[in-house]
This record gives C-alpha cells, structure tokens and sequence, in this order.
C-alpha cells in the first residue's frame, strides 16, 4: 500500500492561507461549529437589516488572530445571506487617502461576482429581481438584464418605472441606475462609460454619458456607494465586508510608529493619526450611507485596538464587538476539519484510506483545542510532506510533535523525470498559441489564467517562502494578477505586486483601466509595498487625458512592462504543466526555475527579496533563455546583466523623477539657476539668479511639472545660499530634505556631487502648524510693539498692520458704524499695550481688552465694545488653532536662519490633514503676517530668499 499511499499524499495540498477571493468560493469545508457564536450574531445582524428597509443595523467587529478563521467565516457570511435572496460585498482598503474610492471599487467587484454555476452575477441577479418588482414588459426585462441590447428608450422605460416604485430612489439614484443597466448588457463601450461613472471617473468623451441619459457631472465615490445600497434594498439586504484591512493599518502605524494606545511616536505622528481617522471616518458613514445593510469589520486585534486609539468615539458606536474568534473548540471540530479535506482528496484520487482521518490517527486531535484552524492544517501538512519526502508514510499521534520535512532528501523525480518535463515544456512552448493573446477582447479572458499560471510556479520554485496569490474574477476584473507576501504575522502587513495587461484600444477603455487598476492596487505615492505593473507592448497615445493619467500612474510608483512572444510561450507552457501535475512537477520547478527565467517576472520582482538567476544558466536544462527584447529597457533596476546606451531617449510616458540640483552658472552678466533642459534640443535651460527679486507666477495643466518645477528652484537657490518659505498644502514638497534612495535614470556628470552637497549643505525643517505630534507652528497676529515703541513711524505702522490682522477676527472690519468705533478702539488699545506691556502676545492683549483699563479710550462704550472684541478673538483662537496657537512662532528669524555649519535653510510649512476651510485661513494669516513683519524682522545675514506656495 506504501505506493499508492504515497502517491495519493503527494498532491495533496491544503491551501491553508485563504486569499480575499475564496470569499467568493463554496465552502466546502465548513464544520458547523466552528465559531458558530460569531456566525449568530451576524446573521442576527442580517436579521434586523432585513427587517429595516430605510437604515442600516450596528456593525459588527470580527476579531481573530491570523489564521483564527475570519476569511473562512465571513465566506460563510455570503453563502448564508445569498441563500436569503442578499448581497454580499467585500472590500479591501489599501490606502488610507482613497477609502471610498476602494470602497467603490470593491462594490462594482462584487456585483460581477457570480453567484451560481451559469455565470449569473449578483449584478444580473439584482436587477432580474427589480424589473419583475417593476412589472416591465418582457422586452424591457429582457434589455435591463443584459439578454438584448439594450436602447436608450428602454433604459428611460425602466427609470420611469423605477420612479413611480420609488419616488425618492427613483430621482436621486436614476443615474446610477442606468449605469448599473449598462454594465450589465454585451456592449463594451457602453459597459466601459457606466464603470467610469461607477468608479468616479470623469467623462471620458464629451456626452457619452448623455447618450443614455446620465448627467456628466463627476460623483463622489461615497454617493456612488449609497446610490448602489439604496437600489439593492428595494430587492434583499446587504452585507459589506471589509476583510485584510491589517496590512494598510499596520504600514501607517509603522511609519510614525503609531501604537495601540493612540500615541504617535515622531514628527509623523499626526499624519498618521489623519490617515486613520479617514477610515474610521469612512467606517462611521459606511453604515449612515447604505440601506438595509451589515456593515462587517473583520480584522486582527491589535488592529481594532489602534483604531479605537486613534479615531473618534462614534466610531466605535456604530460597531458592536463580536466574540472574539479563538482556537478550535474541541477535539471533534478539529477532526471533523482534517477529515472533510481528506475524504474529498482520497476520493479524487481513488485511493481508500484505513480510516478516514489517515495518517492522523483519532488521539492526536486531543491536541486540537491548542491550535487555530490554519495552524493545525499547516501542521498536518507539514506531516505529510514530510512522509512524502522520506518515502514513508507513519500515522501521527501527537499534533505538537510534527518535524519539519527534510529539506534535502531522496528526490521522487530523479534525472529521467526532470528530462520529461523539459521534453514536454519545450514542446509546448514550441507550440503555444500565442497569436491575439493580448488583444482587447481577450485581454481579460486570457491573462489572468496566464499571469496565474506564471505566479503559481514562481512560488513553487521556492514553496518556503511566504507568497500566495489573490483569485481573480472572471468576469471584468479590475487587476489580472496579485502576489502578496506577509512581512508581519503580528500586524497584517503586507507587500502587493499587481499586474494589469492594457491593450491599444478605444480612449475611454484604456483611461477607465488604468485608473481603476491604480485604485485596486492601493498604489499611492509614498507606499513602497504597493506596487502596479501595467503590461502593454504598445506606447501610450500622447493625448492629453491619457498622459495626464499616466504621469500620475508612473508619479505614483507604477511601471509599464511589456510582455513579448518568449514570455507568453513560457506562460502558455506553464499553463499546461500545471493542470496536467505531472509527476516530478514541483522538483521540476525547484530545479529548472522556469517562471523566475521569465523577463517580466525577472524585472517585476526582482525587489521580492528572492535571487533572480540569468537565463543562460548552465543547469537550466532546457528551460528558455530570456530574449533580450523581452527585457524592459525603461526601468531603473535592469535585469542582470542588461546594459542601456545613456544616450536613450525616455518614453513620453515615463516621468523620471526629478534631476538633482546642479551647479550654477557664474557669468560676468549674473548668475544663473540651471532649471531644466529644453525638450526639443537638450540644451539647458538657465534662469537668472536675481530674477527671482520679483514675483514669479508659474501657470500650466496638471501633472505638466509645476511643483517639480518650483521644488528645482528651491533646491538651486539653497546650494547658492539662499534659503526659502514653502506654504505646502497638499504635502507635494515634504520631502525636500529626503535623499536620493539611488541614482535616478538621466542623471548626467556632477549629478550626484551636486546632490550630496545639497543634502550637506542645507537644512530642511518641514513645520506641521495645527498638529503638535509634529513641529508646530503659529502664525502670531502681533508683531513685538515694543521693540519699536522707540521710533514713531515703526511704531504706527506695526499698529496699524496689527489692527488689518485682528480686525477680521474680532468682527469690527465691516464698513458700519459700529465696525469703524470697534478698529479705532482696537488701534488705542493696541498702542497703550505696546507701550506700557511686556513682550506683545496675544493672550496678553485679550486679557487687556476683557478688563480695559480706565483712560485707555473715551470712546463712549468703550469698555464693552473691548470685551466683545476680546471674546471673539478668543473663540478664534479657538476654533482656528493656527491663530495664536500653541507652537513656534512664524518668525522670519526662525524660518530662515540655518544652523551653524549649514549654507541655507528650507521651511517648509505642511498643512497636509488640515481640514480645507482651515487651509485657506492659513493662507491669509500667513498673508498678514507678511505684511506685520517688516524687513526689520528679517535676521542679520539672510539678505535673499524666496517664499514659494
């Protein structure tokens, strides 16, 4: 029997680690009590969502250890609530800053998830259920559902109908309502303008959206998301599950160190504390925008715990805590949950074991109650293989005794086998059907099974390794390929590399593709574990919406990769050899390589921290060299051994990062700030030094290169000495004192001398107003009266630049009456303070103002009128913490004097995470503090610099 036996274990597998997409898969292994507490009070959840067409119930907060089951569960959850004629929605939350962007994005996933063995989807499913609530004729049922075309007059039938239903939904959501129509039909143009608008997007074309009716104006994703509930509720409740939301919470913990109890560690602390208040926020309104839905938060709970530390209190109503999900109850389950698995294996292979729990004998499993459900199939596994690899099958006793399988032992492929599957994977390469493959129409239906393919054998070739791949959908997946790799079993975090073929084809499709990729990836600037590979064999057109997105794709750390013939032999051939599971197959590929000689996985992962082999490889058997052509010549890490002529010109769509400064041009004439090159003769740009006295406006599209731009002249201007004010609302320019990582691709000769000194030779201070984790900073209303009390000219004017700065903010700058004797008992207040106070603040000033001293003013009412003044600037200060706040003071001095040894400083004053109406105000009071601080103000020895915002 040990042959057999030992063949019926070989292929067996337990796919342990559950990836986000086996949600959508059936069950096939639950065991009923398996945390069926938890399950309850979901479904009880379910219960009162059902019953509550207008709201939706408290959430529900999943907590468990890695491997405790949660993924398992909540694809209980949906085969649960499709039974009950529901909807089930997962999403994943991969950037902080585009919580309903994700949200959005996972939602139109999920409606082309299907929901039986025919292909229909949840989509179909959906609106088969509301033109039967309708009473549509059968003409228009048939073209709402996807089984006709569908015309612009049956569309407006059924939104007429919709509207007498429901008066309410029927106007508010009537556009999302077509686009769900349209993305259920057959034609693709018209499948591609509803996505647009169902994910966000702009118009792509001026009056596609017209054309079936749709208002063209772009839709906040969260209303998008609240339209889409609103219409479900009409058919069954909801469940929305967000799932794997560990990894984005640990790497914004991770980078400012946040902890459990809230408590940012380091000068982004209260970026980090923004980032997470957007998604508790999002959270929150999860619930507030949908209908008749379960809101459904499973992660782990040092997760939970950092949420709860860092966000507000609300959040934490709208959802309830369920049980906690722990190990495995008792011996039974633990039994049941091997034995489920290996009678549907045994019986797949014909093989009839002695019992059924073979080779795990009944006692071991008195062991169960101390392992989580992952942890006990690993180590059963573990088991197997290692009586696999012995060539012995012995029946365990004791769970906690397994020994690792010996990592180098009798191979069951000796030289012969390895020699077939070379034979076979030659000849199907040689084969291959490679024609079309990446066409517009199939790009969806091939790549992904091919991209898979490739992925599975790239892990494979090293199975110690911690990688597994997401499942995609097979109908209008938004990426084709995932790889994720744990970096911490602790927190969740995680590194992705996605993969999205994007064939030449029509503007809006190409446009919607990227975009929608970018939002699945999580790609974001500033995330290194968040990487996009686009996979396309043609150049991108040079239209100004196309570039516009590509600039911000390859800005953001994506790349274009191409994916020549050799590559898609190998893919095709992989394909193969992995259905068919040859005998020998996994030695094969720990010995030969195959995926890892590929030059899209060579260039793609060569960052996955596995070493990538040459394809001349002696040892590589017959494995397929790699083609030079396959290499992509645009990427900064080349393959090994790949070498570019310097003098290459960049694609049009590839953005390089921005050169280092360089030196300047001394001239008898000036001298002059080299800011560029000229696109059309390379030759350099240069722009005088003492140009720059005046005001400079800079005025071009977006993504064309403003704030590259300006970052240059920063740069430039320091190396010379000049040190420089940077307003930065949208956090473009923090990263002004960050050195380079590596040599970008065009630097030219004195390129990274000229960075070092820069990096040498300049301070960077980046101010965080408003946010004390970081470096405050306050714009102080009141220039120091006393220093000038002296001199009668200086005097009045730091008054009368004092009063146009408080006069907005005590309310008497309006051109009334009672606003004129307001400013003229300001004015005399301010100038007896100045005169008779200590340094001017203003606290000081507010406790003058509240208790006004006798003969400072004989205005009549003059008293009143200064506690009135004093209580509106008090309730500013409150309400605006940049007025006269906590923190350093704007002061000239400060933000522009460098350190001893330093040529130059940079400020540069962040006001990222402050709320926009707050921004603006910052502005003005920066605007004043410019004007209340005379040239006086400006330190001995900075006689140049520049303010840039």
């Amino acid at each position: 029997m040990t042959a057999d036996a030992l063949k019926a274990l070989a292929h067996l597998h337990f796919h342990s680690t559950p990836t986000r997409n086996d949600v959508w898969r059936e069950t096939r292994f639950h065991i009923d009590g398996l945390h069926a507490g938890v399950l309850a009070e979901v479904l009880d959840a379910v219960d009162r969502a059902e019953s509550s067409p207008d709201s939706s119930p408290t959430g529900v907060v999943v907590r468990g250890q890695r491997g405790a089951g949660k993924t398992h569960l909540l694809s209980r959850v949906r085969e649960l609530i499709q039974l009950r004629g529901g909807y089930f929605f997962l999403v994943s939350l991969l950037d902080a800053d585009a919580f309903w962007g994700s949200v959005a994005a996972s939602v139109v996933d999920g409606l082309h998830q299907p929901v039986d063995d025919d292909g229909s989807t949840q989509l179909h499913l959906s609106l088969n259920r509301l033109v039967d609530l309708l009473g549509l004729p059968v003409v228009t049922r048939m073209a709402v559902t996807g089984r006709v075309p569908l015309t612009p007059d049956r569309l407006d039938e059924f939104v007429a109908a919709l509207g007498r239903l429901n008066r309410q939904i029927g106007i508010g959501s009537r556009d999302t309502a077509r686009a769900l129509a349209l993305l259920a039909g057959s034609d693709a143009r018209a499948q591609d303008v509803a996505m647009s608008y169902l994910l966000a997007g702009e118009e792509a074309e001026v009056g596609e959206r017209a054309a079936w009716g749709i208002r063209p104006a772009q839709r906040f994703p969260q209303h998008l998301v609240s339209d889409v509930s609103r219409l479900l509720s009409l058919t069954g409740p909801s469940v929305v599950a967000v799932d794997q939301v560990d990894g984005l919470i640990a790497q914004v913990a991770n980078r400012s160190h946040t902890s459990a109890d809230g408590r940012g560690g380091g000068a982004d602390g209260w970026a980090a504390a923004v980032q997470l208040d957007r998604v508790a926020s999002g959270l929150m309104e999860l619930r507030e925008l949908t209908r008749r839905t379960v809101s459904v938060l499973a992660l782990l709970p040092v997760s939970w715990a950092v949420i709860k530390g860092n966000a507000v209190d609300t959040v934490q109503d709208r959802f309830r805590e369920a049980s906690p999900l722990e190990a495995i109850p008792d011996r039974e389950t633990g039994r049941a949950l091997i034995e489920r698995r290996l009678t549907a294996h045994y019986a797949e292979t014909g093989f009839v074991p002695p019992y059924a729990s073979w080779p795990i004998r009944p006692e071991a499993f008195d062991d169960a109650v101390d392992f989580t459900p992952r942890q006990l199939l690993i180590n059963v596994e573990r088991h197997i293989r290692s009586c696999v690899q012995s060539g012995t099958v012995t029946e365990l006793t004791h769970l906690g005794t397994v020994t690792e399988a010996p990592t180098a032992g009798p191979a069951p492929a000796g030289r012969p086998a390895l020699e077939i599957l070379d034979e076979r994977y030659a000849a199907l390469r040689a084969a291959a059907p490679v024609g079309g493959l990446l066409d517009p129409a199939n790009e969806d239906a091939e790549v992904p099974a091919l991209l898979a393919a490739g992925l599975d054998a790239w892990v494979r070739e090293n199975p110690d390794d911690d990688f597994t791949q997401d499942t995609i959908p097979t109908r209008k997946p938004v990426l084709h390929a995932r790889l994720r790799r744990t970096l911490d079993d602790r927190t969740g975090d995680e590194a992705h590399w996605a993969f999205r073929a994007i064939a030449a084809q029509h503007y809006n499709a190409e446009l919607a593709r990227l975009r929608n990729a970018c939002v699945a990836a999580g790609l974001a600037s500033g995330v290194a574990q968040r990487r996009l590979y686009i996979l396309r064999n043609d150049d991108w057109p040079k239209s100004p919406g196309r570039r516009k997105a590509v600039e911000e794709f390859v800005a953001a750390g994506g790349q274009t990769l191409p994916l020549g013939e050799n590559d898609l032999r190998s893919l095709v051939a992989l394909r193969t050899l992995l259905a068919e599971e040859s005998d020998g197959l996994s030695e094969w590929l720990i010995e030969r390589r195959p995926a890892s000689r590929t030059a899209l996985l060579k260039a793609a992962l060569a960052d996955a921290g596995r070493e990538m082999l040459d394809g001349n490889d002696p040892d590589a058997g017959t494995v397929d060299p790699v083609d030079p052509a396959d290499v992509p010549q645009d990427l900064t890490l080349l393959a090994a051994g790949a070498t570019r002529d310097e003098s290459d010109s960049a694609d049009p769509a590839d953005v390089p990062r921005q050169r280092p400064p360089q030196e300047a041009v001394d001239t008898p004439g000036g001298v002059y700030l080299r800011v560029g090159d000229d696109c059309e003769t390379g030759d350099p740009v240069h722009v005088e030094l003492t140009a720059l006295r005046k005001h400079t406006a800079i005025f071009a599209g977006s993504g064309s290169g403003k704030t590259v731009l300006i970052r240059r002249l920063v740069e430039e201007c320091a190396l010379l000495g000049v040190s420089a004010i940077v307003l930065d609302p949208n956090n473009d320019l923090a990263r002004l004192g960050d050195a380079w990582p590596r040599e970008p691709r065009g630097w030219a000769g004195g390129d990274a001398q000229a960075a070092a000194d820069y990096h040498d030779a300049v301070e960077v201070v980046v101010w965080t107003p408003g946010r004390e984790g970081g470096r405050p900073l306050t714009f102080q209303p009141l220039p120091d009266l006393g220093e000038v009390s002296d001199d009668p000219d200086e005097f009045t004017l730091a008054v009368d630049s004092a009063v146009d700065a408080l006069a907005p903010r005590a309310q008497v700058a309006a051109a009334t009456a009672k606003a004129m004797r307001g400013q003229a008992v300001l004015r005399q207040v301010l100038r007896h303070y100045g005169r008779t106070g200590d340094r001017s603040s203003l606290d000081g000033l507010i406790a003058l103002l509240r208790d006004l001293p006798e003969g400072v003013s004989e205005l009549a009412g003059a008293a009143v009128i200064a506690a009135d003044m004093a209580e509106n600037l008090d309730a500013a200060r409150i309400n605006d913490p940049l007025f006269g706040g906590t923190g350093d003071p704007a002061d000239p001095g400060t933000l522009l004097s460098p350190a001893p040894g330093k040529r130059a400083r940079v400020s540069v004053i962040s006001f990222v995470g402050r709320p926009a109406r707050r921004s603006g105000r910052a502005s003005s009071a920066d605007s004043r503090w410019r004007c209340s601080h005379g040239s006086s103000a400006i330190p001995p020895g900075i006689g140049r610099w520049v303010a840039c915002w």
